[in-house]
């Protein structure tokens, strides 16, 4: 559900779907399973705050996994997977490894940003098809449309435009739709803490390597990913960067606003002004604690994490995101729509805050946990709004990923 870059003390990760490598050129040989096929992401993080990330083929999803047949780096990764290939991005230099997956991990290229003055491959990356991939290097604004089957730099989209003094740029959940990239940016200040209240959006065709639109609203803080309906809207909530902008407000003794969900019309390029709606006035005055998670980027519907601070103690220190590890938040369901319908999970249970989830087929994966020593994998169905226990593993759950 988190997403991120921030090392504070006592504070849980803050990642995209993560992943490893072991940097062994053999890789993985681990025989291939025969039907469906994933790669399985996990993230350890030991007590004092040091992680460990692994990837790990596997096949039926129920049981108990180790990490044991998983390849490993220190740090949190990113990846990405298309046909078979498995894209490992490195957590310690700027780079991604292709691995073809029909027998284990093995290697087949790899391709360096390092002329782009970065230290890692950053969190907001989609692949758009077989030729065409996008990174988005928030600490060198700019996004880099790269092959995926050459491993090869196409060109880059200048997103200067959006510095901003005393803040740094972070955009995660990067989707794909129709062929264009959907960018989300936030605004964040981890040393004075302070989070912008602001909402935006980029949309960016990869074929042409230009910024075809700029969306940005005030009515709330730190948008996520963006997710459409049949009808071609997008949506967006503003989930105070896991609230906190509210967090960071209150401690300093001021005001903010409550997460909210805006939409964006088909063929229109800002958000709509009639269509405003704070998540408080949808749960019954829960609100939301992760960003809008989707089974699918074109099905109208979303998952969250709703906050229930009745059970978090009131002595802990949120300003270091001690709440974080305390089990006081639970799925819901967001029917997305010209009225927007939210309901609690059912079967969900209260868990800590966790990495983002994964879509795959039409569900969504995601993991309940009570420290992260071990997870609880559930498949969420949009339609019956149900959370079925697929199977447990070893820390974090960090990413399900079809593989052919």
């Amino acid at each position: 559900m988190l997403s991120g870059k921030m090392w504070t003390v006592g504070a849980l990760a803050l990642a995209l779907a993560a992943c490893s490598d072991k940097s062994n050129e053999d890789g993985n040989d681990t025989p291939t399973p025969e039907g469906k096929r994933y790669v399985l992401g996990t993230v350890s993080i030991d007590a004092e705050g040091n992680r460990v990330s692994y990837a790990q083929i596997v096949s039926k999803l129920e049981g108990h996994f180790t990490n044991a047949n998983g390849i490993e780096v220190n740090g949190n990764a990113v990846f990405l997977a298309h046909g078979s290939s498995f894209f490992y991005g490195l957590a310690e230099s700027p780079v991604w490894v292709r691995y073809s997956t029909e027998n284990g991990f093995k290697e087949t290229g790899r391709l360096s940003f390092l002329n782009y003055g970065i230290n890692s491959m950053d969190f907001s990356n989609v692949i758009v098809d077989d030729e065409t991939a996008v990174s988005v290097l928030t600490e060198a604004y700019v996004a880099v449309v790269w092959n995926p089957k050459t491993m090869t730099i196409k060109g880059d989209v200048d997103l200067s435009f959006l510095k901003k003094d005393g803040y740094s740029l972070e955009a995660f959940t990067v989707v794909t739709h129709n062929g264009l990239v959907y960018i989300p940016g936030k605004w964040v200040n981890w040393t004075t803490a302070q989070i912008e209240q602001t909402v935006s959006v980029i949309t960016l065709d990869p074929k042409t390597m230009t910024v075809v639109a700029f969306a940005e609203d005030h009515r709330c803080g730190a948008g996520g990913r963006v997710t459409f309906d049949s009808r071609g809207y997008a949506y967006v909530m503003g989930d105070g960067r896991n609230q906190s902008m509210q967090v960071f407000a209150a401690a300093s003794g001021k005001s903010s606003v409550p997460n909210c969900l805006l939409r964006i019309a088909p063929g229109a390029t800002d958000f709509q002004d009639d269509w405003f709606y704070e998540i408080p006035s949808l749960t019954g005055g829960l609100d939301s604690m992760t960003e809008l998670e989707a089974p699918s980027v074109n099905g109208g519907v979303g998952f969250t994490m709703m906050k229930y601070e009745d059970r978090i103690p009131t002595n802990l220190d949120r300003v270091n995101f001690e709440h974080w590890t305390v089990p006081a938040y639970k799925m819901w369901r967001i029917t997305l729509g010209d009225t927007p319908k939210a309901e609690e999970v059912q079967g969900a249970n209260y868990s800590v805050v966790g990495f983002s989830g994964s879509g795959v087929d039409g569900k969504f994966y995601t993991s309940e946990s009570e420290d992260g020593s071990e997870s609880t994998v559930f498949e969420l169905d949009p339609a019956t709004n149900t959370a079925v226990q697929k199977f447990t593993m070893d820390g974090y759950f960090s990413g399900l990923m079809p593989i052919e």
